[in-house]
């Protein structure tokens, strides 16, 4: 048997060390830079939406705290870039992004169509030329589809840029484009909700110009990137493998989180 007094002495150095470590664990606080974007993500929604909400079951069953900024996207990706903020979500691939930020696995895969005036036909069967002298609009912030991109730099399109998912669907509205580059679910969100069903019945989209992963991505600049990227992955593929990851996207698309 152990003397008592090491016995005590154990227990005092165990219970001196148990706040200490649970303050550590505590100071596992990830700042994620968000905005407003229905219907995944919205300060108005339960647990900000479907995005968020999954973010922050996987880093509640990891130990870590979540701590939500809302900033115009622009703002968002800034302040990740530079490493004010650990993480942002959710984003498209781009080369430059890479560059600045660390991408997680995939979170939302969404479909990339063009909303276009019915009286005003466009059709996308992959023929970059047929987008000949078309001009685009594109809410500020928002990646642009790898073919227009690419017919873009041939000079073959130009590109309107608006402050936001809405103002960019009046523009459309107005005429003062020939067509909207946007994530097919956000669109007709947008579209449903914003917009009185005569302007609705004007709307309609092509085929799907290209499927967009989306991401969370995680500063380069952070030392902690890394590992809490690797925390996230490790959690998503969980959610994933039980289950819980395609239940809580069947509860978004049944209205679940608006």
């Amino acid at each position: 048997m152990y003397p008592v007094n090491c016995v005590i002495r154990f227990i005092f150095v165990t219970l001196m060390w148990a706040p200490t470590m649970g303050a550590a664990q505590e100071q596992m606080n990830i700042k994620i830079a968000i905005g407003e974007w229905e219907p995944f993500i919205s300060e108005s929604y339960p647990h900000y939406g479907i995005v968020p909400h999954i973010i922050s079951q996987i880093y509640k069953e990891a130990g870590v705290k979540v701590t939500y900024g809302f900033f115009p996207w622009n703002r968002s990706y800034s302040q990740v870039r530079d490493g004010d903020w650990h993480a942002s979500a959710i984003w498209g691939k781009t080369p430059e992004r890479e560059q600045d930020c660390l991408y997680s696995d995939v979170v939302y895969t969404g479909e990339i169509v063009l909303f276009y005036r019915k009286g005003e036909p466009i059709s996308w069967d992959g023929d970059i030329e047929a987008l000949r002298g078309l001009s685009i609009g594109l809410p500020l912030g928002s990646a642009k589809a790898k073919p227009l991109e690419e017919a873009e730099s041939m000079g073959l399109i130009t590109y309107d840029i608006s402050v936001d998912h809405v103002l960019v669907f009046k523009k459309l509205l107005a005429g003062r484009f020939d067509a909207l580059d946007e994530n097919k679910a956000v669109g007709l969100y947008n579209l449903h909700t914003q917009f009185s069903a005569q302007e609705q019945n004007m709307v309609t989209y092509t085929a799907p110009l290209e499927s967009w992963d989306y991401h969370m991505i995680f500063s380069r600049a952070s030392k902690e990137s890394r590992q809490y990227r690797e925390l996230f992955n490790t959690g998503l593929r969980k959610m994933k493998e039980d289950g819980r990851f395609n239940w809580m996207w069947e509860a978004f698309y049944q209205g679940g989180y608006n």
